[in-house]
């Protein structure tokens, strides 16, 4: 199940980071890396000299300019970070929580767990397109941390968890989660519905709803029929939102011409 569980580094920049996260990676037993558009590069002196054992993780780590790329198979995604605003406190997850989170989807499907660049981290924008947000609980005084520290706490976490579920697998397979590009265009039309309809109009800030409705289904663990009936919701929504003419006008090219007798076809078209 190990295999499952991806390490997303966006935008990194030190190339002893990255060679540091293989090596904390290989120490927990995780495999899979991905670096997207790193700033640095990624098989330099400086990641092989801290990468030392784990050089042949080093060298199989994929590239992938874009972030949803990167995790377009996941049926599950974490985002780490240090700067959760109070509107998102609540939708929060420590590592422990997370990484019991975590090995519980992977037994369905691959799970993404993301780390933004050195010194900035993920940007809102991007934590808005994850299931869950993570942060670590570090101390007020000196509340920054390392890439490479911030990856080995979650690691260690992540084999923790994977200790304590081993041997708890079901003997039924559960339906087949919904992976990370369907939740995309899952989370893109319904939120077009909701505003066709107005329900962000009096909000501040809608990203603060947006994070909320992540938080819930994130917390499902939508399967793939679930999310076909998602997105048919939204798109009834947007249909009845453009009123009865446009309902009108769907049935319209729902049925045939009124051409006369139609033979040879039972019941109603």
């Amino acid at each position: 199940m190990l295999e499952r569980l991806r390490i997303v580094l966006a935008r990194p920049i030190r190339g002893g980071n990255v060679g540091s996260v293989c090596r904390a990676m290989m120490n927990f037993g995780l495999s899979d890396l991905v670096l997207v558009a790193p700033a640095c590069d990624p098989l330099d002196n400086e990641a092989q000299t801290f990468a030392t054992r784990a050089r042949p993780m080093l060298s199989r780590a994929r590239v992938s300019p874009p972030l949803a790329d990167a995790m377009r198979d996941c049926v599950a995604t974490i985002a780490t970070s240090g700067k959760a605003g109070f509107h998102r406190r609540r939708a929060v997850v420590s590592p422990r929580e997370g990484a019991a989170w975590a090995v519980e989807m992977a037994r369905r499907g691959p799970v993404a767990i993301a780390f933004g660049p050195e010194d900035r981290g993920l940007v809102e924008e991007e934590i808005l397109e994850f299931d869950r947000v993570m942060e670590i609980p570090t101390s007020e005084e000196y509340a920054a941390m390392n890439l490479a520290a911030a990856v080995t706490v979650v690691s260690y976490e992540l084999r923790q968890a994977w200790l304590a579920a081993s041997g708890t697998m079901p003997i039924t397979q559960p339906d087949p989660a919904a992976p990370d590009e369907q939740k995309r265009v899952m989370y893109e039309k319904l939120y077009a519905a909701l505003e066709r309809i107005g329900f962000f109009r009096r909000q501040q800030n809608p990203d603060h709803l947006k994070y909320a409705l992540r938080r819930v289904f994130g917390r499902a663990g939508l399967t793939v029929k679930e999310v076909d009936v998602l997105i048919g919701m939204a798109q009834q929504i947007t249909r009845l939102a453009d009123g009865p003419r446009a309902e009108t006008e769907s049935d319209t090219r729902q049925k045939p011409p009124p051409t006369g007798e139609m033979r040879g076809v039972d019941g109603d078209f």
